[in-house]
């Protein structure tokens, strides 16, 4: 409901307290303890005529001895009460509260009293909470406390709080604390007929406090929760600067209010004397001057603006007339919703909702809007009103309401609310999606050393360091939070399996650790994660997140500083790989990496005509480890461009070595990947490497993949032809178990094709692997390539080869991968004759 459209009837309070004027001073402040209230109506019983009212202010003269308790409440009444009709709207009571300078009006209906309303009842129904949050305690002023010892008499404090008007009094307690003595206390005491013999007893105890930095809204809640009417205010160091009662609060929204009232006032005054002459459309216009109202024709031009919609939007009413209300388009809502607002328009005639527009200086403001149609005897729209306020500062407040309650107030990550929610959507989309998601649980390493050696404001600063590394390590998409102390947890979406997880578990551990030191402090930092996978370890959040804080702790009793998977066989599996990727990482500077060649035979005589140089690792602990277990994580760890050039590098030298031997291995293949071709000068290395061990580009035959082969974004059959024109020998490795497009084979300027094994150790027993092998053969003769075959074991395999028209291949049927040295006997035993 709008303020404009409330009344006194709505607002007014209908516990009115009264009694009649023959009322002893004594008993009407009794009634009042007992109805917990600060002042009495006075009414003649006989006739019901309000004589007027007595408050607690008047009782502190009777209790000074300056009015006897046993006299008649009406000779102590110190002021008439105004009446005021129940169907009066708030806009109407306002002014004349302003007019007659009101504290206090009777409320009558039909002649009779209906209740009471204070300014404070308006004030409070003006909808000023923004105004309570925003403003500050120390923004109120007043004077200092005064206070009194415990040891002074009640009638000392009754005679300050006479001379000075004040409402209460604080008193210093022999332990160095508080009280405070209210006008409320010295009603009590007047009830009773008796005093307290010092203020140490009478004074109620601990004053309650607020700080000068804290809101007033904080302020009020405190005295609304616990019953009271005065706070302690107290300065950074603790002191007692002055007392904060709710009027003093009252009293500067009041000052706000009356404030903006009397210039709002002042400005629809003017404007209605520029619009006598058009009264019935000034009415409608200024019904409401707290809110911009805006006044169009039937086609939405602007016809006038009050001045709350000049002080709101910084349009004055000339630069509004004549425009449309686009005028303060801020382009945040879509024309979808200017469409529907104009459908509701035109068939209800009215429409209200929320709009983000934009003010003159060019920043945005939230606003409440009401547009309603304004139609003639005929029903004929003659008009659009549109009423509007900023509910900026409200909203502001809702969202950093809701930023509170889902996200965790020391590091501002997304709490154990808000994460739950994203793991379950994430558990959605990739049920849906058919990929992984990876639930990384993370718990600090002694952590409690830190906040019990350090202190906790050191503890506070390692989980902000921790957060932000954290959120260094994400990608988009990718969500880190803090459950609770020193717990986070990060959400990987679309993860391809627990090698991977593994990968990025290492790297939040090291980004962690690298914290060690942080802030000057010699401390050692390191963390437990627990991992685990969808669907395999659960299928719901709760699920994923309680398995992963079970393989936390046993990454904690396992040692500390490392991680764990929930399933024991997956973290076995990863373990493994990250072992060896990190053993791959010093393969290369300890010499580990081994190149071993196996010969091409030319079928029908079989001489050696070449060799492939094979990469071999020979791990210090694990022994020779297979090709098939280090090169995809080579691939995948963005290794294999180094061991790429270490590979050519040596093959070329072992070539120069064999010929100044006397030895001539024939073409030496190298295999090459597609990151190596892709990424850095690969052609400048080459021509490096070949003028480096004085070589003809003859001296090599470079192997693609048929994958690698078939790219066609990066510019591969460029650089194929870049290397053709070196003079290179090119062929496609594995033929067959990739793209096969003979399309696309013929534009690739290679010269020959490698057949791959899976098709040839069968080829002999089964009729599909035979009919592929002659079908490749047989594109090959068809495109002039030459063909090798590997894999050959068996003497039926050769003369099938043979047969086909394959002249060259490689196998254990002629010699397994050897040690560089070992071929290097081989083959100057090939020099004197061929391999049998």
């Amino acid at each position: 409901m709008s303020v404009s459209s409330q009344t006194l009837d709505e607002i007014a309070s209908r516990d009115l307290l009264c009694c009649p004027p023959s009322l002893p001073i004594r008993e009407a402040a009794s009634r009042m303890m007992a109805a917990a209230c600060s002042s009495i109506v006075v009414r003649d019983e006989e006739s019901g005529e309000i004589l007027g009212i007595w408050t607690e202010t008047d009782a502190l003269e009777a209790s000074l001895g300056r009015r006897d308790p046993a006299l008649p409440v009406e000779q102590a009444v110190s002021a008439r009460l105004a009446s005021l009709p129940h169907d009066m709207s708030l806009p109407e009571a306002v002014g004349e509260f302003r007019r007659r300078r009101l504290r206090h009006a009777l409320v009558l209906r039909n002649g009779q009293p209906l209740g009471m309303v204070t300014l404070t009842d308006i004030v409070r129904n003006q909808g000023l909470e923004s105004f309570l949050i925003v403003k500050r305690v120390r923004d109120l002023s007043g004077p200092p406390a005064r206070a009194l010892p415990g040891s002074a008499k009640p009638r000392q404090a009754m005679r300050q709080m006479r001379e000075h008007a004040l409402s209460a009094l604080a008193v210093t307690l022999d332990d160095g604390g508080y009280g405070i003595v209210t006008q409320r206390d010295v009603l009590r005491w007047l009830a009773a007929d008796t005093l307290p013999a010092t203020l140490g007893e009478g004074c109620r105890r601990p004053l309650i406090g607020v700080g000068e930095s804290d809101s007033l809204l904080q302020a009020r809640r405190l005295i609304q929760q616990h019953n009271i009417r005065h706070l302690g205010v107290f300065d950074a160091a603790g002191r007692l600067s002055r007392l904060l009662g709710f009027d003093d609060i009252v009293q500067g929204i009041e000052h706000e209010y009356l404030h903006e009232l009397n210039e709002a006032l002042r400005q629809r005054d003017e404007a209605l004397q520029q619009s006598r002459r058009s009264l019935l459309l000034a009415d409608k216009v200024f019904e409401s001057t707290m809110e911009g109202i805006v006044i169009t024709d039937r086609n939405g031009v602007i016809q006038s603006v009050n001045p709350a919609f000049s002080r709101i939007t910084g349009y004055s009413r000339e630069e509004a007339l004549g425009k449309t209300p686009a005028l303060l388009k801020s382009g945040k809502q879509p024309p979808e919703f200017y469409r529907q607002l104009w459908n509701n328009l035109l068939r209800d005639g009215r429409w209200q909702g929320e709009v983000v527009n934009r003010r003159k200086g060019g920043l945005l403001y939230t606003e409440h809007l009401s547009i309603t149609a304004i139609r003639d005897g005929a029903g004929e729209c003659l008009h659009y009103v549109a009423v509007f306020s900023d509910i900026t500062q409200r909203k502001q407040a809702e969202e950093r309401l809701h930023f509170l309650a889902n996200h965790d107030a020391l590091t501002s990550l997304p709490n154990r609310t808000l994460f739950l929610e994203r793991l379950q959507g994430a558990l959605e989309r990739a049920g849906a999606g058919g990929h992984g998601v990876a639930l990384l649980f993370i718990d600090l390493d002694r952590f409690k050393l830190v906040n019990d050696t350090l202190g906790h404001h050191a503890g506070d600063q390692l989980l902000i360091r921790i957060a932000r590394a954290l959120q260094l390590q994400l990608r988009p998409g990718e969500t880190v939070a803090r459950l609770a102390g020193d717990e986070f947890t990060v959400l990987l979406e679309d993860i391809g399996g627990e090698a991977q997880a593994a990968g990025r578990a290492q790297q939040v551990l090291d980004a962690i650790t690298a914290l060690s030191g942080a802030a000057g402090q010699q401390m050692f930092i390191s963390a437990s994660i627990g991992i685990s996978m969808f669907p395999d370890d659960g299928r719901d959040a709760d699920t994923l997140l309680v398995h992963a804080d079970t393989a936390m702790y046993l990454a904690k009793e396992r040692g500390k500083n490392g991680f764990q998977f929930y399933t024991a066989d997956m973290n076995a599996r990863a373990l493994e790989r990250l072992k060896l990727e990190y053993s791959l990482h010093r393969a290369l500077a300890q010499q580990e990496l081994e190149l071993w060649y196996q010969p091409k035979v030319a079928l029908d005589s079989g001489r050696m005509i070449g060799a492939e140089a094979l990469l071999r690792w020979r791990h210090p602990e694990l022994g020779l480890v297979s090709p098939e277990r280090f090169i995809p994580i080579a691939e995948e760890s963005a290794l294999i461009a180094q061991i790429g050039d270490w590979v050519l590098s040596t093959a070329c030298a072992d070539i120069r070595r064999w010929r100044d031997a006397g030895l001539w291995p024939g073409r030496v293949a190298v295999n090459v990947s597609g990151r190596q071709l892709k990424h850095g000068d690969f052609v400048g290395q080459l021509e490096r490497a070949l003028s480096e061990y004085r070589l003809d580009s003859g001296a090599l035959e470079l192997e693609i993949t048929e994958s690698v082969a078939m790219e066609d974004d990066g510019g591969m059959v460029e650089m194929l032809r870049r290397l053709q024109r070196l003079g290179l020998y090119l062929s496609i490795d594995d033929f067959g178990t990739g793209y096969s497009s003979l399309s696309y084979l013929k534009r690739l300027p290679v010269r020959g094709l490698k057949i791959d094994r899976s098709f040839i150790m069968d080829l002999h027993r089964d009729g599909d692997d035979a009919a592929i092998t002659r079908a490749i053969v047989s594109i090959a003769r068809s495109l002039g390539l030459d063909v090798v075959a590997e894999g050959v074991e068996e003497e039926a395999q050769r003369r099938f080869l043979l047969e086909q028209g394959c002249n060259c291949a490689q196998g254990y049927l002629f010699s397994k991968p050897l040690p560089r040295e070992a071929f290097a006997a081989l083959l100057a035993e090939a020099q004197a004759g061929s391999l049998a």
